[in-house]
């Protein structure tokens, strides 16, 4: 009767499939951790748009992403902040603001 090991050995056809689903994880951690935080009025341009109106339409999207966030995010539990921040930028864009450029 042959003995089946739980742990591959090395050379086997396992190692290649298992060194593919820990370098998914590994991205997919990094990604994640790189979206943790919410879009804010501070990552966009005023342009010649008065302070009031610009936090008035600023905070307009972020109650509208809010919203959107508890309704297709996974609210409190979803850290990556996506659908959030995704809507947020949508909602700005559309007000006629640019995103600022980010640093390198």
């Amino acid at each position: 009767m042959r003995r089946i090991s739980p742990v591959p050995k090395s050379g086997t056809r396992e190692e290649p499939v298992l060194r593919g689903i820990a370098a998914i994880a590994a991205a997919v951690a990094v990604a994640a951790c790189s979206t943790m935080t919410a879009s804010t009025s501070a990552q966009y341009d005023r342009g010649s748009v008065p302070q009031a109106q610009f936090q008035k339409d600023a905070d307009s999207c972020a109650k509208e992403a809010e919203a959107h966030q508890k309704e297709f995010g996974y609210g409190q539990y979803d850290l990556t902040r996506g659908p959030y921040n995704r809507l947020y930028d949508a909602c700005m864009r559309s007000q006629g603001y640019q995103r600022k450029p980010q640093p390198p």
